[in-house]
């Protein structure tokens, strides 16, 4: 039998790699996919960001029954259903096949008031006051005071306050506690009721409560390619059941064997675009890790400041300036500043700074970079290429202690040092060692071997 599965619950949380019980987070202000960013069908992510997704679904068909989120969790955990995450599109983009696992969740649950039996102006056909009691079976279901556990009914599953007349108790676990409860309380609460028929109260009034809760997540992450483009990512889910599930009321909603399949969820990966656009501008490492990277997007830098003179700015690092050409792409700007452990180990005396440009970026006009002199005048800028260094032609500005590299188009990675990094130079080689035998020859006082006397 397959269902369909027709929304999902979103959240960013702070995720644990744990495969069962993560860290606890709260349930509260979930989100539905559909009322993110939604641009053609697809919820705009983006790239380089780990997700996590947690599942809850209204099920669609003729019985109309729900999935929540603490239900489904609570299936998994106990080993009555599982949940496996199909990829239908885009998986070479992803940084690794999506995961569906457990998370426990703090839930705030609605709680409805409590009551309890008051007799005080009460005056039924059989007794009235506080001293007002049923028994069934010898034990009391109905006295003054006492929190309504269980509501006696007649042969006809009224409820009744007649003691000969009551045939059973129907307890809150039982079918049809909540109307029976409900019609007692429309028809006999005290503020509401004539005295005489008054015989219920409220106990206690609580408008929510806390719960810790499983919930089923699924975790992804789109792969960083430091591109301008987008990239599709679609999936789905499916929830076999291993074992029959049941309502509160006891009734098999899910049997084994029953599958619940799910609409087709579609993602679309993005870079953004730069926050600052003009002469001025600078890329904050926040706006990288939240990939606002994206310059000249549609031309708008070019068609704001024309062939003005710009510098881009990467915070106290570097600098970049040029001027925007008409014909110039979008260009993916995003940088760390990381250190580079084996340039930074192979010489322990330097002080160093590091900027790498991921995605390359590539300018049709000839610029300049500008990096800030951690060696003073003795500071010597580097490209690296993963494997050599190569030292750049750099001016020393004393008055703003930057050293300046001029014929920039296209940007990699560049380490500034505090000084020439010297190759240390290769021990002299030893006098070569002949591996021939040596023979020596007769000592003085000794006659050759001549055979004579």
């Amino acid at each position: 039998m397959k269902k369909t599965l027709a929304a999902v619950l979103a959240a960013a949380m702070a995720l644990s790699t744990a495969s069962v019980v993560l860290a606890k987070d709260r349930l509260d202000g979930e989100t539905i996919l559909e009322d993110i960013s939604v641009v053609d069908g697809r919820t705009e992510i983006r790239y380089g960001k780990e997700y996590s997704f947690i599942l809850s679904a209204d099920v669609l068909g003729k019985d109309a029954t729900n999935i929540s989120a603490t239900d489904l969790g609570k299936w998994v955990k106990n080993g009555d259903a599982t949940v496996i995450v199909t990829v239908t599109e885009g998986m070479a983009k992803m940084a690794s096949k999506p995961s569906a696992t457990l998370k426990n969740v703090v839930t705030t649950e609605e709680v409805e008031d409590s009551y309890k039996w008051d007799f005080t102006d009460y005056n039924g056909s059989t007794g009235r006051g506080k001293k007002f009691a049923i028994k069934v079976d010898g034990k009391t279901i109905v006295e003054h005071g006492k929190k309504i556990n269980g509501i006696p009914v007649n042969g006809d599953g009224s409820f009744t306050l007649t003691q000969e007349d009551v045939e059973k108790v129907i307890y809150p676990k039982d079918s049809g506690w909540e109307d029976l409860r409900d019609t007692i309380v429309a028809n006999h609460l005290r503020k509401d009721t004539p005295a005489g028929e008054a015989c219920v109260a409220i106990d206690k009034t609580q408008l929510s409560v806390e719960k810790t809760a499983p919930v089923v997540q699924v975790k992804f992450k789109v792969e960083d390619d430091w591109g301008t483009g987008t990239a599709n990512i679609g999936m789905k889910f499916r929830i076999t059941f291993k074992k029959d599930v049941k309502d509160d009321d006891g009734d098999v909603i899910y049997s084994k064997g029953d599958t619940v399949m799910a609409d087709e969820v579609l993602f679309k990966a993005t870079y953004y675009k730069m926050n600052d656009k003009g002469t001025e501008m600078e890329l904050t490492r926040p706006e990288c890790s939240d990939r606002y990277v994206l310059m000249n997007k549609d031309s708008e830098l070019y068609d704001k400041i024309d062939n003005e003179e710009f510098t881009l700015y990467f915070e106290n690092v570097a600098a970049y300036t040029g001027k925007m050409s008409p014909s110039q792409k979008t260009l993916n700007m995003y940088y760390t500043t990381d250190e580079i452990s084996v340039i930074k180990d192979e010489y322990p005396g330097i002080d160093f700074e590091f900027i790498d440009f991921k995605g390359k970026p590539s300018f049709v006009n000839t610029g300049k970079m500008t990096f800030t002199a951690v060696g003073g005048s003795d500071t010597q800028v580097y490209s690296w290429d993963g494997e050599a260094l190569t030292p750049l032609d750099g001016k020393y500005n004393p008055t703003y202690n930057t050293v300046e590299v001029k014929g920039i188009k296209r940007l990699g990675t560049y380490v500034i040092a505090s000084d020439i990094l010297e190759e240390d130079e290769p021990d002299e080689p030893a006098e070569p060692v002949s591996s021939a035998p040596v023979v020596e020859g007769p000592e003085e006082d000794e006659n050759p071997k001549t055979g004579a006397c």
